[in-house]
């Protein structure tokens, strides 16, 4: 029996990194012709159109039911049945676990933090351990996952897990009307220079010090403008750290928005300044959109944008941050040398390959030979 069916199980389909790259994922596989079904168990639906325009089935049955009742649900929507499972992020691997026989499910690991990233360490270690023995193998999104979950003992050594990186939409779709959407937020003048930054406002995306470093360089260069996309329990914080700054009148906080293609089209500088990242699919959108990047050089990040940018900042030294602002500002050599390896990066990253890799962890991590792929 060929493989015909998929169901991806995840946590969320809100937007987010690894939300969007189940996009690209899914859309890839009804490509070859398989049939998708996307579970996802608690929040808003806010992707449900854009799976479904891509062909997906959405299945809103269990969100935000308790983890009993979707345990129940999944095992008797998965009996006597030969579909597979594939689980992103650490509720969506644990309902995996509960419910699907051993070897019947794969997970992929999207980020560098512990499954249970405000519990007690030992439980976020027994409950990653359990999911990974009934799991048939994993995925990693990068090096720097894989090797976080091992350093951390939360993957035995002899669990099958491979990195398999992301893959990138390499012509975005940018609407009139969601530059119309998003224009309120930017100044008038062309004469302004705006730099751009996404991600949750939380305290991974590590925010003060792109702050400190906005407002070093604002010392120097009156004609900038800082523009913020994303939402997060730290927003007041982070407000309140620009007012003691006296910069947040140059600062547009937009919020969530799903004009990220529009919102690139329109900055000057794209800054990723996070304490670490399990990839970073921002990186990649801002390589596709040419825009010069500045980012934490920590993690992931180098993977992605190659280990010889020279946008790569010191984690957390705001002053390096603001030389590096300046210096794209007023170098036009340094912005082209900030871009010039974004082709051979981005073929890293093609969508077609990331689909045959993960096919091909699909049969070879399920044993019964019903499970074979074409």
């Amino acid at each position: 029996m060929k493989i015909k069916q998929v169901i991806h199980l995840i946590t969320t389909i809100e937007r987010g990194g690894a939300e969007k790259q189940l996009l690209i994922l899914a859309r890839e596989q009804i490509k070859i012709g398989l049939k998708v079904e996307i579970i996802y168990l608690k929040g808003k639906p806010e992707l449900k159109d854009n799976f479904e325009a891509a062909g997906c089935t959405v299945n809103g049955i269990f969100a935000n039911k308790s983890l009993y009742k979707q345990v129940i649900l999944l095992s008797k929507l998965l009996r006597n049945t030969k579909i597979i499972v594939h689980a992103h992020l650490p509720q969506a691997e644990l309902v995996a676990a509960l419910s699907t026989k051993k070897n019947r499910f794969i997970i992929s690991r999207h980020n560098s933090e512990r499954f249970w990233p405000s519990g007690p360490k030992i439980l976020s270690i027994i409950f990653s351990r359990v999911v990974c023995i009934r799991a048939s193998s994993g995925i990693a999104i990068s090096n720097a996952v894989k090797e976080f979950n091992l350093r951390s003992r939360e993957v035995p050594k002899n669990f099958q897990f491979v990195v398999i990186y992301y893959g990138c939409d390499l012509k975005p779709y940018i609407s009139q009307n969601g530059i119309r959407q998003i224009s309120s937020g930017f100044p008038n003048s062309s004469n302004i220079k705006i730099i751009g930054a996404i991600g949750r406002l939380v305290d991974q995306k590590n925010y003060p010090t792109l702050l400190q470093a906005f407002a070093l360089s604002l010392k120097e260069y009156k004609d900038i403008h800082l523009v913020v996309v994303g939402s997060g329990d730290s927003k007041q914080e982070l407000i309140n750290i620009s007012n003691r700054l006296k910069i947040n009148h140059k600062i547009t906080w937009l919020g969530r928005i799903e004009y990220i293609p529009e919102f690139l089209s329109k900055i000057d500088v794209f800054v990723l300044p996070s304490n670490y990242e399990g990839f970073g699919l921002v990186l990649l959108e801002a390589m596709v959109a040419n825009k010069p990047i500045l980012a934490a050089n920590n993690s992931s990040i180098p993977e992605v944008l190659g280990s010889n940018h020279t946008g790569l900042f010191e984690t957390r030294n705001y002053e390096d941050l603001s030389f590096k602002i300046n210096k794209v500002l007023t170098e036009a050599k340094f912005e082209k040398d900030l871009k010039k390896n974004y082709e051979k990066q981005l073929s890293l990253f093609d969508s077609k390959k990331m689909v045959k890799k993960i096919l091909k962890v699909y049969e070879q991590g399920f044993l019964s030979n019903e499970f074979k792929v074409r």
